[in-house]
Formats: C-alpha cells, sequence, structure tokens
C-alpha cells in the first residue's frame, strides 16, 4: 500500500514538472520596463504596424491600411521617404532583403517590391493562407534565405482552435511551406490572455525566435528548434499597442505601438549582455 501512494506521488510530482508555468519570466537581457530611446511617430504612421531596422539609422515601417512604405530616419527624427508599393490593403509587416522589400497582407499575399528605393517594382505572390488564417508576422531569415510568416489565427479546422502557426515562405520557390516551422500552443503558455502573433524576429546573437503578440501585451521567446524558453509581459504604459518588431545587428530591441490616446511610436531597448 505505501508503495502504490509512494508510486502515485511520484507521477503527481512529475506531472506537475512537466507543465509549463502560469506566470511571466524576467527579462535579464531588456530592460522592456523602461524603454532607452522614444521615437514619436509623425500622423502619416499613427496605425503602424511592421518595422525593420535598416544601416544608417533608419526604419522602413508601412501604415496598417495603406499601400505605402515610409522610411523614418532616427537621428534626425524625420520621415525621409513615402514609397507606394500597393492599393489600400490590410497590410501588417515588412521585410527587407537586400534591395527587395516583403511586405505581408493580412490574407497571406506576400507583395514583393523590387528596388525598393529607386524605381520600386510590385510583384504579388499568393499562398495557401485566407483572411481566416489572419497572417500578421513577416521575417527575412538570412540564413535559410526563407521568410517567416506568423498567423495570428488558425483556419485549420484539424487543429486545436487556440494553435497559432508559423510558416517559411521559400524565396528561391517563391512557395509557402504547408508545413509549419513553429507551432504555439496555448497550454504550453498557460495565461489567461490567448497568445495571438502579430510580429516576429530572429535574436542576431542567440538565433532564438522572439513572436510578439499585441493582445494581451506579451513576447514569447523560442529556440531556434522552436521550444518555448521564456515569455515577457509588456504590460507597462509605453506599450500601447505593439505590433512591430526588429532587432539592430547589435542585439538592441525595437518595438512599434499603433497610436492610442498618444502617438504611434518605436521604443529602443538596448541589449543588455
Amino acid at each position: 500500500m505505501n508503495s502504490t501512494i509512494s508510486f502515485l506521488a511520484f507521477l503527481m510530482l512529475l506531472s506537475c514538472e512537466e507543465q509549463p508555468k502560469a506566470t511571466f519570466d524576467e527579462c535579464n537581457i531588456y530592460n522592456l520596463k523602461q524603454p532607452s530611446v522614444v521615437w514619436k511617430m509623425p500622423s502619416e504612421l499613427d496605425e503602424i504596424s511592421g518595422i525593420e531596422i535598416l544601416k544608417n539609422q533608419k526604419v522602413i515601417a508601412h501604415n496598417d491600411e495603406d499601400g505605402n512604405l515610409f522610411v523614418y530616419d532616427l537621428i534626425n527624427k524625420t520621415l525621409e521617404k513615402i514609397i507606394p508599393f500597393a492599393k489600400e490593403g490590410d497590410y501588417e509587416d515588412v521585410a527587407i532583403k537586400d534591395s527587395t522589400a516583403f511586405v505581408l497582407r493580412s490574407d497571406g499575399t506576400i507583395f514583393e517590391v523590387q528596388n525598393y528605393l529607386d524605381a520600386p517594382k510590385t510583384i504579388k505572390h499568393k499562398t495557401f493562407l485566407t483572411e481566416k488564417d489572419n497572417a500578421e508576422g513577416l521575417f527575412f531569415d538570412t540564413q535559410k534565405n526563407r521568410l517567416l510568416v506568423a498567423c495570428k489565427e488558425n483556419s485549420d479546422k484539424k487543429n486545436d482552435k487556440d494553435t497559432r502557426f508559423v510558416y517559411e515562405f521559400l524565396l528561391e520557390k517563391k512557395s509557402l511551406n504547408p508545413n509549419p516551422v513553429l507551432t504555439i500552443s496555448q497550454n504550453d503558455i498557460n495565461l489567461k490572455s490567448k497568445f495571438s502573433p502579430s510580429g516576429l524576429a530572429i535574436h542576431p546573437i542567440s538565433k532564438d525566435i522572439y513572436v510578439l503578440s499585441s493582445v494581451g501585451k506579451m513576447l514569447a521567446e523560442f529556440s531556434s528548434k522552436g521550444k518555448l524558453q521564456k515569455i515577457y509581459s509588456l504590460n507597462y504604459s509605453h506599450f500601447m499597442q505593439p505590433e512591430g518588431i526588429s532587432f539592430g545587428e547589435n542585439g538592441d530591441l525595437y518595438i512599434s505601438n499603433e497610436a492610442k490616446k498618444n502617438k504611434a511610436n518605436i521604443l529602443e531597448f538596448n541589449y543588455i549582455q
């Protein structure tokens, strides 16, 4: 009898150890409570969504509804250039490869804008995703020459409705791989708020994948193999509506926020090594 009770106690302990904790982690490499720099965006970027840090302290961004790209100078705090690339639509994120910009629409369509700074030419790539998937995050992975596409929703009836997927768009084939490269389960997140990706980026030093969720104001860190490492709270007043995420080459973190009561902004957090 005693041995049976001991065995059951062991199983209960093991089960508890396997359950992810339902609390946020402390972030030791960024002080998320206090940004090092805050840039207030002009009215053209009130609905700023995706961003990517360019060279020479510039950032490329887009408005959630207009088919324009915007180059913003972080040093001079000025809007340097407006680049039309398509008609109005629900655009969610932007990624850069050399002289080509890629823009993601919420229905999963990817707009390839060649020579985006000088003589933009747009090519449209349809994918199997639909508006029900609500694609929101886009990132160019230099190591594997692919775009990562994160979906806020999930239209696949065969999967748990609380599961979210990240897919890869293979640039050589110009097609979206139907097999997700990252699966985000609400059971793993284990928090009251639903985790719904709004942006993602690969850390240039650790190579971990950071996925931003505007819903619930959260930032999840996954290993390069897709294992959840940590999840951080962004429940601070400077995160009005976090939509875009990017890293500088030195590891500094940048997050964009849509306008609410205050102006839209881009926040910088210094990388603490």
